[in-house]
């Protein structure tokens, strides 16, 4: 049986300072055997107040170097916490990532949690918030899906799905 999920947009973005190991190990991913199982009312309560829209997964121009993920996530009226966990199939490593325009420099950083605001999306974007995918198995290809977990703060999580693109692929219809 196959599931049906929400695609999840992900893009290069290779800047400087982006290679930082997390001091945590990484989640595991829903789409392989050893995931920890994961709790249906933690699913049902956090999909009841967010939904992903949108989402990609963009490849590396350059085999081994970092993948991208873009989504808009909608936060519902009745939504609150912080998104403290993100975790890609087909990655051994994802991390929540911020650019910004600094003395008319693009930097990047990471980004521990993401406060939710009721109502409020969050995008997740070129220039924006964005998820940095490291360390691919080499096994995705331009028009797969793969697996997208967030983590809430309480332990909650929203699972969807990414359409993989090549580099400069459609982003489902997000605007760079």
């Amino acid at each position: 049986m196959r599931h049906k999920c929400l695609i999840v947009p992900f893009a290069l973005i290779a800047l400087a300072g982006c290679s930082s190991k997390p001091d945590t190990a990484p989640l595991p991913t829903p789409d392989t055997e050893s995931s920890a199982p994961t709790d249906a009312a933690s699913v049902a309560s956090a999909a009841a107040k967010l939904s992903l829209a949108d989402a990609t997964v963009q490849l590396p121009a350059v085999p081994g170097r970092p993948a991208v993920a873009y989504f808009v996530l909608t936060v519902g009226p009745d939504a609150s916490g912080s998104l403290v966990g993100v975790n890609v199939g087909h990655f051994a490593r994802a991390e929540f990532h911020q650019s910004k325009m600094a003395g008319g420099v693009m930097t990047m950083d990471p980004v521990d949690q993401l406060p939710l605001t009721p109502g409020k999306p969050i995008v997740f974007a070129p220039g924006n918030y964005h998820v940095m995918l490291f360390d691919g198995d080499g096994a995705l290809k331009p028009g797969d899906h793969t697996a997208v977990t967030l983590t809430l703060d309480n332990g909650d999580k929203v699972i969807g799905s990414a359409k993989v693109t090549a580099t400069g692929g459609d982003m489902g219809g997000m605007k760079m």
